[in-house]
C-alpha cells in the first residue's frame, strides 16, 4: 500500500490523467448502456415463427421445421438450434453464444433464410420480435350492440393492430380471441365436374380474379392515359362472379358450381376474461 501511495505521490500528473479518463470512460458507457423494463441476462436468441395452417405436426415438422433447422446450422458463434412443432405452426430458436449481439445474430438468420427454399407453396418464416420485451398495455375490445366478435377481430387486426405500430417504441401487437372473418368457397363437385372443370382450375381462377392488371397507355393528343384492370374483389358478389371457365363463348361464373358465404376460420385458442368465456384482447409490446 505504501508503495502505490508513494508512486501516487510521485507521479501525480499520470493519476490525475489516469482518474479523469476513467470519468470520461464511465460517463460515456452510462449514456450507451442499454435499459430494458425487463432484462434478460441469456445469451442472443432469435426465434423463427412459420405457419402453415391446416398440416399436422407431423407435416409441420418433416416440411418446414427440419429444413429451417438444417438452414441454420453451420451458422458462427451457433450454440443451440431448437425447435416445436404444433399443428399449423413452427417455433426454431436459434441461439448464440456471447461473442454476438442480438443485432448481429438476427442478421445472420435472416441471410440464411434469403437462401431458404424447398418449402410449402405460401409459406414464408417470420422472425418473432425481441424476446427481452415488456408488458405496457393490455386492453379488451367492446363494441356497441349487433357488432360480433369476428367485426372487433377485423377491427384490431386492421385498424389498431396497424396504428399502434406506428407509434415510436412499439414492436409488436399481439391480438387474442375472437373469430377471424374469412370467404368460404364450398364447391358442388358433381356441377364442377358437369362442366368438364378441375379443382385446380377453380382455385386458379379465384386467385387470378382478384388483382389489378395494368394495360399499357392510350394516347389523347399531346397527353397519355394510363389503363388498368380493377380486378380487386371487394364483395360477396365479386367472388360470385368470378369467371371460371369461357367454353365456347359461355361464361362459366364461380356462383354456378360453388355456393359463396361468409365464415370464420377454424380456431385454435380462445380468451376470456371476468367470467365471460369469448373476447378479444390485445396486448401492446415494446
Amino acid at each position: 500500500m505504501r508503495q502505490i501511495v508513494a508512486f501516487s505521490l510521485q507521479r501525480r500528473p499520470l493519476v490525475i490523467l489516469l482518474f479523469f479518463t476513467f470519468i470520461v470512460v464511465g460517463l460515456v458507457a452510462f449514456t450507451k448502456l442499454n435499459i430494458e423494463a425487463y432484462p434478460d441476462p441469456v445469451p442472443p436468441q432469435v426465434v423463427i415463427i412459420t405457419q402453415n395452417p391446416g398440416q399436422s405436426a407431423e407435416e409441420i415438422e418433416r416440411y418446414v421445421s427440419i429444413p429451417v433447422e438444417v438452414a441454420m446450422a453451420g451458422l458462427p458463434n451457433l450454440t443451440s438450434v431448437r425447435s416445436t412443432s404444433l399443428f399449423g405452426l413452427s417455433d426454431v430458436r436459434v441461439q448464440f453464444n456471447f461473442s454476438y449481439t442480438y443485432d448481429q445474430a438476427l442478421q445472420q438468420v435472416l441471410n440464411r433464410l434469403g437462401q431458404l427454399d424447398g418449402l410449402p407453396e405460401g409459406v414464408q418464416p417470420q422472425i418473432s420480435p425481441l424476446s427481452p420485451i415488456g408488458e405496457i398495455m393490455r386492453y379488451r375490445l367492446i363494441g356497441p350492440p349487433g357488432y360480433s366478435l369476428a367485426d372487433l377481430k377485423t377491427l384490431q387486426e386492421w385498424v389498431l393492430d396497424r396504428r399502434f405500430k406506428r407509434v415510436p417504441g412499439v414492436v409488436d401487437v399481439t391480438s387474442f380471441g375472437g373469430l377471424t372473418k374469412s370467404y368460404n368457397v364450398v364447391v358442388d363437385l358433381p356441377r364442377m365436374a358437369a362442366m368438364g372443370l378441375a379443382l385446380p382450375e377453380v382455385i386458379k381462377a379465384v386467385r387470378a380474379g382478384n388483382a389489378t392488371v395494368g394495360a399499357g397507355t392510350i394516347r389523347i393528343g399531346p397527353q397519355a392515359a394510363v389503363v388498368q384492370g380493377i380486378g380487386l374483389i371487394r364483395g360477396l358478389d365479386d367472388i360470385r362472379n368470378v369467371v371460371v371457365s369461357a367454353e365456347g363463348g359461355v361464361p362459366v361464373l364461380l356462383s354456378d358450381i360453388a355456393t359463396i358465404e361468409i365464415g370464420n376460420q377454424p380456431r385454435l385458442g380462445i380468451a376470456g376474461q371476468e367470467g365471460e368465456d369469448d373476447v378479444v384482447l390485445a396486448t401492446v409490446l415494446m
